[in-house]
């Protein structure tokens, strides 16, 4: 039996200019994450199928986006993350300075730049203030919309979208595309108190973990199934929206799933 073949990997070239802080890297289904010491810096996309966000993620936030772009024209927010502006920036591989650019994100690297770097799920056991280790923008957000977000949200923008009714899952509210599973409120203990369940594919799963760990995340029980977590009280109706509009586009051309949530 032939021994199976590790995947290149996507743009190495990247690993070799930042070689001397010693990064290490974490598959993501079919992307790469760079960390260094307890920071994720960069992620690796090279995928043969839905290629526009391929290239280098820049793990930054909104503040950092208008220095940066003075040295990355071509910088431009991950399209896959279903938002009009993303805090992760992608050097998309497809632009003509695209090694230029990734190896001018390396030395930013090498040199600490703090606008490249996060600590993913950096959270604590205590409750924080919504304040706490947010932008101005973030913290606007989520007292304008924070405690606003519920079932009754998802339920109103869910039931927008082509074919999807009202339903339950493990006696838990839920919505459904013609019987398939779009989302549902988890009713698994693991899973922490304010949360959604939403239907999305691993691919899509892990870069909005990558992008966005304090929003989004993922529990062992979940871990085998084509969904992510969501914290409603981190999005706004907007970014809700789009989330469930990713995950109706996933879930509408499904004829068959071995597992629902």
């Amino acid at each position: 039996m032939l021994p199976n073949r590790r995947k290149p990997i996507p743009h190495a070239f990247v690993l070799d200019a930042i070689s001397t802080l010693s990064p290490y890297t974490r598959p993501m289904f079919g992307c790469l994450a760079i960390y260094v010491k307890n920071k994720i810096v960069l992620i690796l996309r090279d995928k043969p199928t839905n290629t526009t966000d391929n290239g280098v993620w820049l793990a930054t936030t909104q503040e950092h986006h208008q220095s940066l772009r003075r040295e990355f024209p071509n910088m431009r927010s991950i399209q896959v993350l279903g938002k009009p502006v993303t805090g992760w920036q992608v050097l998309p591989a497809d632009a003509p300075d695209f090694e230029s650019a990734a190896l001018r994100a390396c030395q930013l690297v090498l040199a600490g730049d703090t606008r490249i770097g996060k600590i993913p799920g950096a959270r604590t056991s205590k409750p924080r203030s919504k304040a706490d280790g947010r932008s101005p923008k973030q913290i606007k957000t989520s007292k304008k919309h924070g405690s606003t977000i519920d079932f009754d949200a998802v339920r109103k923008i869910g039931l927008a979208l082509p074919g999807v009714e009202e339903s339950t899952a493990y006696g838990a509210p839920a919505l459904k595309v013609r019987g398939k599973l779009l989302a549902c409120v988890p009713t698994h203990r693991s899973a922490e108190p304010g949360s959604l369940v939403v239907r999305v594919g691993f691919d899509d799963r892990a870069e909005l973990l990558a992008a966005a760990p304090d929003v989004y995340y993922v529990t062992d029980h979940y871990l085998g199934y084509s969904a992510v977590l969501v914290r409603l009280s981190r999005v706004t109706h907007d970014v809700l929206r789009d989330l469930l509009g990713m995950a109706h586009k996933f879930v509408s051309p499904l004829r068959h799933r071995r597992r629902t949530v």
